[in-house]
């Protein structure tokens, strides 16, 4: 992980559990041991009090007040960092006329995810030959007839040239069917690892904290970037390799060759996944934002079929056995939380 890396990641964890604390504190308002664990955590950092401010912002002008809670003194953190967001929603509601606040919410909540995913997403655009959106796939044929199905909200650069066949994953997942050549091997350059092969069919994710490979048929070797053994992993029908981005370890497990890459076919099936990383397949085909309130729930592990053609409804199967709820808080936001 980058220097740069971790602030953002430290951020997006505090967001997460200011989240929480306010799902927990709108059902529950008046529960002085929920008040005060609250205040300790919003008191132990500036960094948490400006998580809270953020969030009881957003929840505003998405149409929700901030939540409910006896005064505390004044003088403290937790009351100044509430009192901004308080005074933040009355400043939105002055301004603009309730039948206008729908459009606002739309508004402030595209400048919030805009923010957050243009920086990289401009250089994506840039360097992609072939991309797809929310909830569209795309099946594209190369230069030598390898056929590559592209799932929702992936990015792919082609570098192929004379002597070599190459392409990059630049974001999202891809499903591979190469055309065999014995001269010249097919590369997939991911941004952990790398994958040669002769002629088979593969799927490669990047699921923001590694990349995933999964072999449907053939035989394929794979490198982790920066190994410094540089050995390669053969991999078998079956076979997953998971490379952790942070550590650079890669992870062996398996699965049924049948169901890799079925969101070709609109479904999707997880063996053993992280909870988090389920909803993030989950966000490429919803047009909502999608956030876990409650960080310990993210690495819950999850194993299941689940229905793409309708996200909603796969994400209440997903919440379902853990006991957590799907809140449908607007259009542009869902947020799947313990209350």
């Amino acid at each position: 992980m980058s220097v740069t890396d971790q602030p953002q990641q430290q951020d997006e964890l505090l967001l997460e559990e200011a989240m929480d604390w306010l799902m927990r504190l709108r059902d529950a308002p008046t529960d002085p041991e929920l008040i005060t664990e609250w205040e300790s955590w919003l008191q132990a950092s500036d960094a948490h009090a400006a998580a809270w401010t953020r969030i009881c912002r957003t929840w505003a002008a998405l149409g929700e007040g901030p939540t409910a809670s006896p005064a505390p003194d004044v003088r403290s953190p937790t009351h100044q960092a509430l009192q901004r967001a308080t005074d933040a929603e009355r400043h939105q509601r002055a301004q603009f006329p309730r039948r206008s606040f729908g459009l606002a919410a739309a508004a402030l909540l595209s400048i919030v995810i805009v923010a957050s995913v243009f920086g990289p997403d401009l250089r994506i655009r840039m360097e992609a030959d072939f991309r797809t959106g929310t909830g569209e796939t795309e099946m594209v044929t190369l230069a030598d007839g390898s056929r590559v199905t592209l799932a929702p909200q992936t990015a792919l650069a082609d570098d192929f040239d004379g002597l070599s066949r190459q392409v990059r994953l630049l974001s999202g997942e891809a499903y591979f069917e190469v055309e065999r050549d014995a001269e010249r091997p097919f590369v997939v350059e991911a941004r952990d690892a790398s994958v040669r092969v002769l002629g088979t069919a593969f799927s490669v994710r990047d699921t923001g904290q590694g990349t995933r490979v999964e072999l449907a048929h053939g035989a394929i070797a794979l490198s982790v970037q920066g190994a410094a053994n540089g050995d390669e992993i053969v991999l078998a029908p079956g076979d997953v390799v998971t490379v952790d981005r942070r550590q650079g370890k890669a992870e062996r497990s398996h699965v049924d060759p049948g169901e890799i890459a079925l969101w070709r076919e609109g479904r999707l099936s997880v063996t053993d996944q992280a909870f988090a990383d389920v909803v993030g397949l989950i966000q490429r085909q919803h047009d909502a934002w999608i956030v876990v309130a409650d960080s310990s729930v993210a690495s819950l592990r999850v194993t299941g079929l689940y229905d793409l053609d309708d996200p909603d409804k796969a994400l209440s199967a997903l919440a379902a056995p853990f006991g957590l709820k799907v809140r449908a808080v607007s259009p542009y936001l869902r947020v799947i939380s313990q209350y």
